[in-house]
């Protein structure tokens, strides 16, 4: 009896031993592959490394330590590059906003991150990474401060940054960052600055970007220059650019979609309506496409196609109150008040704080005969926009709302604020358009 206890003890010892061993052989086998998988990531790893950027005393006592000016400066350039980017998809082997991805910082000295054990190995090899190193610094000129900036890139020690300006921290910061974004991705700059309407910066980048051996963003800048001469009103030079883009690439959607709008600003409405069709086929999940087909349609007559379209580009829930605006304005000048209505309601839910919306959808509330819903609209108006005051104050609640009266207020409000709704739909249509690639 002993000896068969002693016999399952033993056989038991003996799985665990062999369960032991495999254990450790499984360990080892996944440390082996998690060595190999860093090596092969060191190897392919290409960040530019930002080292942390000499400060001034004035500054560091003020908290813009080196470490917190260059976190904030990658940043600013993140989020300049994330606006002007945000809708790319991948569609070729290099497209604006892909260097600036690259862009990081130095590991923490003494830390054991992923990021520090690949700068290990890469040095441990002798592999060169790039790195960008710069300083800030201060000298005082008449009772005001000069910051100094230059930042290298090395180790070909060229030069990217070199400012000498008279600004607040922040305001320094962020145009540090915006002549890195230049000087490493011009193709983003370019979109960054056009959407700030600084056209002739723009202009300069997308001559930079037209003019280097890389043709891979020549259809964003192409497209992105021909909307900046299409808003100065120089058609033709629009219409070269659109030609030369849509060769480059017959489906990149910004040269698409401004073709249509350069189409219809000529009256071309049967040709903005060809390619209008064109843009609403590739891209059939835009909200964009759908306004201009509805646009190309209200050229050529066709009410009915006009309103579907624009009724799909609203089911595509639009990234800009004015689109509705737009819409329900069709419909109400075409006599469809109720129609007018249901489309401004759901533009003041997805935008609660735009008062624009508040105030068309008070007027259109008043051609319905609804006085109370409409001077409640036209309240909330006045709540976010305090310049609305200039058209006399908003109707107190309980009081009885002349219709003429609220009629009157929501056309003075439209009518002085021409420039504003067609810039904003400007704006809605076009920031977008050399941001979206197939």
């Amino acid at each position: 009896m002993e000896n068969k206890v002693l016999s399952k003890v033993d056989e038991i010892t003996k799985a665990f031993e062999c369960i032991k061993s495999g254990v450790v052989a499984i360990v080892s086998i996944i440390t082996l592959l998690l060595i190999g998988a860093l090596f092969i990531a060191a190897f392919s790893w290409n960040n530019t490394l930002l080292e942390p950027i000499k400060v001034p005393s004035s500054l560091e006592s003020a908290g813009y330590t080196p470490e917190v000016v260059t976190k904030r400066v990658l940043d600013e350039i993140a989020l300049i590059n994330v606006t002007s980017t945000k809708h790319n998809k991948k569609f070729n082997a290099h497209q604006p906003g892909d260097e600036l991805i690259k862009l990081d910082s130095m590991p923490v000295a003494g830390s054991l991150d992923v990021k520090s054990i690949k700068t290990f190995i890469q040095d441990m090899f002798g592999i060169k990474h790039e790195k960008m190193t710069g300083e800030i610094t201060a000298i005082n000129e008449g009772g005001k401060t000069i910051y100094g900036v230059k930042i290298r890139q090395m180790p070909e020690d060229k030069i990217l940054v070199d400012l000498n300006v008279d600004m607040p921290t922040k305001d320094l910061i962020q145009l540090i960052a915006l002549n890195i974004v230049e000087s490493k991705d011009p193709a983003v700059a370019a979109t960054y600055l056009r959407n700030h309407k600084q056209d002739q910066k723009a202009l300069a980048m997308i001559d930079r970007v037209l003019q280097d051996n890389d043709s891979s963003d020549d259809a964003y800048a192409l497209s992105g220059r021909a909307h900046i001469y299409m808003r100065q009103g120089k058609l033709k030079l629009a219409q070269e650019d659109l030609s030369a883009a849509l060769k480059l690439d017959p489906k990149f959607p910004s040269a698409l979609a401004l073709q249509v709008q350069l189409y219809l600003n000529q009256k071309k409405f049967s040709d903005a309506l060809e390619v209008a069709k064109k843009e609403a086929e590739f891209y059939p999940e835009r909200w964009q496409s759908y306004i201009n087909l509805g646009d190309a349609y209200a050229g050529s007559g066709n009410k009915e196609q006009t309103q579907s379209s624009y009724r799909k580009a609203i089911s595509l829930h639009p990234t800009s109150p004015i689109i509705y605006v737009k819409v329900a304005d069709y419909l109400n000048n075409l006599g469809r008040i109720s129609d007018a209505d249901v489309v401004l309601h759901q533009g003041v839910t997805a935008f609660p704080n735009d008062s624009a919306t508040f105030v068309i959808l008070a007027e259109v509330l008043t051609k319905e005969d609804k006085l109370e819903e409409a001077n409640q609209a036209l309240l909330k108006a006045y709540e976010l926009n305090h310049e609305l005051a200039k058209f006399g104050a908003p109707v107190a609640n309980n009081s009885k709302v002349e219709k003429q009266a609220l009629l009157n207020k929501g056309a003075e409000f439209k009518k002085s604020h021409t420039n504003l709704f067609s810039g904003s739909l400007e704006d809605a249509l076009n920031n977008d358009f050399d941001q979206i690639a197939h």
